[in-house]
């Protein structure tokens, strides 16, 4: 039986690996998550507090399946996914995700990350950094992404940076090189797909 307190979760990944490891990482913190294996978002039955939804679904065909839990569950919906598959995140956004967490985070970040998406708190994705570093950003201008995506122009940035406006497109064009955009909302898009955006607040 279920402790008060303490959160249903329901892991779907299409990789039993995946789904079956996850559910076992839970198991280390019965006092806050009890977690069930589940192979497709159609065996979900009602009472999960959090649904775990692995990207990787989508791969396989999964949009309509995701596309309904996040329509009509009860449950909230926290995606999970691989750091060299930002497309696929990027997929789970356009369908009306809100709240991810990186497949890399470590057992506590995930079940901290479970809680906040029940309680409809926003996520601050301890990864998005280093997914930054990855694609070759610099510290600087991994900040002048972030601040792309909040929605602040190019003069509020230059002033909040306390650099020149012209210093400031030099940053940003090789910040669009780098992770191969070319228009401002394709980089807020990049952004948030690898967790550099601002949190987004669970509907």
């Amino acid at each position: 039986m279920v402790g008060q307190g303490v959160l249903r979760v329901a892991v779907v990944s299409p990789q039993e690996v995946v789904m079956r490891g996850i559910v076992s990482m839970l198991a280390d913190y019965p006092d806050r998550v009890v977690a069930t294996a589940v192979p497709s978002a159609r065996s979900v039955g009602a009472g999960a507090d959090v649904i775990l939804y692995d990207t990787f679904g989508l791969f396989l065909g999964g949009g309509p399946e995701l596309f309904s839990l996040l329509d009509e569950s009860d449950a909230k919906v926290l995606i999970f996914s691989r750091d060299l598959r930002p497309d696929l995140l990027a997929l789970a956004y356009t369908l009306g995700a809100s709240a991810w967490i990186s497949m890399g985070v470590h057992a506590d970040e995930l079940v901290r990350s479970i809680e906040l998406t029940a309680a409809g708190e926003p996520i601050r994705e301890p990864q998005g950094d280093r997914q930054g570093t990855m694609a070759g950003l610099t510290s600087r201008e991994i900040e002048v992404l972030k601040l792309i995506a909040e929605g602040l122009s190019n003069q509020d940035i230059a002033e909040k940076l306390a650099m020149s406006g012209n210093t400031l497109k030099s940053h940003i064009r090789q910040t669009y090189r780098k992770i191969e955009v070319t228009t401002r909302s394709q980089a807020v898009g990049w952004a948030r797909a690898h967790g550099l955006a601002s949190p987004v607040e669970l509907g």
